[in-house]
């Protein structure tokens, strides 16, 4: 049960401003000296007009950073003058039920009372760990209880904020047209990550904003390259390098944190994500040992598509509909996503047909991969060494960047269903092209070959989906060349990277 003392516990600044500065995520993030903090958390309203509510959702894999941009954010309050008593921060892990909550607010609104000036912030971390959090936010917004008060509700199963968000629907106040309620929070993007390892690439990249990065990338599809580009290209040695550790330590600040500093990854760094996943299976009632099997032949087949089928036999699920089951959750958990077939006659995707599943992050593809040994840094690097492995791991990083891109760029993020977006395709020969973005009525075809040279062989499944769709032209991500190669225009990966 919620009380008072854990309350007082949770928000120290309410006796010391100051305190919020000795906080460990705070602490923890000064510390490593990379200052990174997630664009996300920039688009967070606070100034709703006076009198209404808010309800966010902040979800995101484990150890993303989502408790740490909702500390920053306090801080940022705090700095600015807010109130003390108007922040009210509270994990809800050890919670109970959905009536944890709506005591929590009672309690809050009696403990702050007339120390309150104007409109409160209320965060309320791990709240994904209650299965019924939906009823007590429905609970506390009917009854007016957060009236003039913007709520951010966080946590890490995506299926458990989606089934409680239904109950909400009509209560989530105050959105804006431009604004949506249902925040994701994923590992960083390359183009994050490189210019902090190297400023030098954060200079080159310094002046492309993300209209830029729309227009050029768009140009890039019809086979025009913008200055921006040679620029980024003349950099590409470090860029390189720099793709060589995102494959590595993928996009979680403290892994890339601890990669710098110790000039490894501990295998404690590994046991401890798999651990908190494994808490994670726990409360959406799955098996730790049979999901963790799973995803082992998952990272087996990866760039592959998948037949849930052959899964289910070589997992040890028992049946194609629990697979089912294991793969929508894990794509809950942000742990991975899925790229459907798609028709080129009727530009939608194909249900029927195989599907691909593709890890969200390097890190995660590494957490999991042979899962009869204990997964590490050296095993890590020695899979890299593999030509075919690093393409099969930079074709991952691709499909979750592509599918970020045109979350970007929806009209309508609340409602946006990347699998109506990104699609592979194969044909009648079995010739395959890797993605296909679609949108706005065009078609733009991606082929993965992250190898020093393109053959022509390495174009026909291009070629056909070219024929065979209307499209003009497609784009081949390579790892060094930048070249035309007929209706192709060729790019390394790691400058691709840098513009989605």
């Amino acid at each position: 049960m919620v009380t008072e003392k854990e309350i007082l516990d949770y928000n120290p600044w309410w006796e010391d401003a100051e305190s919020i500065n000795a906080d460990e995520k705070i602490r923890s993030w000064e510390e490593s000296k990379m200052g990174f903090v997630p664009g996300l958390a920039n688009q967070f309203r606070y100034d709703t007009p006076p009198g209404s509510h808010v309800i966010y959702t902040l979800r995101g894999p484990r150890q993303v950073g989502k408790t740490t941009i909702i500390k920053l954010q306090i801080q940022k309050f705090l700095r600015e003058g807010v109130p003390p008593w108007n922040i009210l921060y509270y994990s809800l892990d050890l919670a109970k039920g959905g009536a944890d909550i709506v005591r929590l607010v009672e309690l809050y609104m009696k403990m702050a009372g007339r120390r309150r000036r104007g409109r409160c912030h209320l965060f309320l971390d791990e709240a994904s760990a209650i299965k019924d959090w939906g009823t007590g936010i429905k609970v506390i917004v009917d009854r007016g209880m957060v009236n003039d008060c913007t709520v951010v509700v966080s946590g890490s199963d995506a299926l458990n904020l989606e089934r409680a968000r239904n109950r909400l629907v009509g209560r989530m106040g105050d959105i804006r047209d431009d604004d949506y309620a249902d925040k994701i929070l994923l590992p960083m993007r390359f183009s994050e990550y490189a210019p902090l390892l190297d400023g030098r690439i954060g200079d080159a990249a310094g002046g492309i904003g993300p209209p830029d990065k729309r227009r050029i990338l768009s140009e890039l599809l019809e086979g025009r390259i913008d200055p921006a580009v040679g620029k980024l290209y003349a950099g590409m040695n470090r860029l390189n390098d720099a793709l060589g550790e995102y494959m590595l330590t993928g996009g979680f600040p403290h892994v890339l944190h601890e990669k710098i500093t110790a000039g490894t990854i501990s295998a404690k760094k590994y046991s401890d994500y798999l651990q908190s996943m494994i808490g994670s299976w726990g409360r959406v009632s799955r098996n730790a040992d049979k999901v963790r099997s799973l995803c082992g032949e998952l990272a087996k087949i990866q760039a592959g598509s998948i037949s849930e089928a052959n899964l289910a036999r070589e997992s040890r699920l028992g049946s194609h509909n629990t697979v089912h089951g294991y793969l929508s959750m894990l794509d809950g958990l942000s742990v991975l996503t899925m790229v459907y077939r798609y028709n080129a006659r009727t530009k939608a995707k194909m249900f029927r047909k195989s599907a691909k599943a593709y890890f969200q992050d390097p890190f995660l593809f590494h957490v999991f991969n042979n899962p009869e040994e204990d997964p590490g840094f050296k095993p890590s690097m020695k899979f890299m060494e593999a030509e075919e492995n690093a393409g099969r791991m930079v074709e991952g990083v691709v499909a979750s960047h592509l599918i970020r891109r045109s979350f970007d760029n929806a009209a309508n993020r609340q409602t946006f269903d990347h699998t109506n977006h990104v699609f592979y395709w194969q044909g009648k020969k079995g010739r395959e092209v890797d993605f296909v973005l679609s949108g706005g009525g065009a078609e733009a075809p991606i082929e993965v070959k992250y190898r020093n040279q393109i053959r022509r062989d390495d174009l026909r499944g291009m070629t056909s989906f070219l024929n065979a769709s209307g499209a003009r032209r497609g784009l081949v991500i390579s790892k060094d060349a930048m070249e035309e190669r007929g209706d192709c225009l060729v790019i390394p990966a790691s400058v691709f990277l840098m513009l989605v």
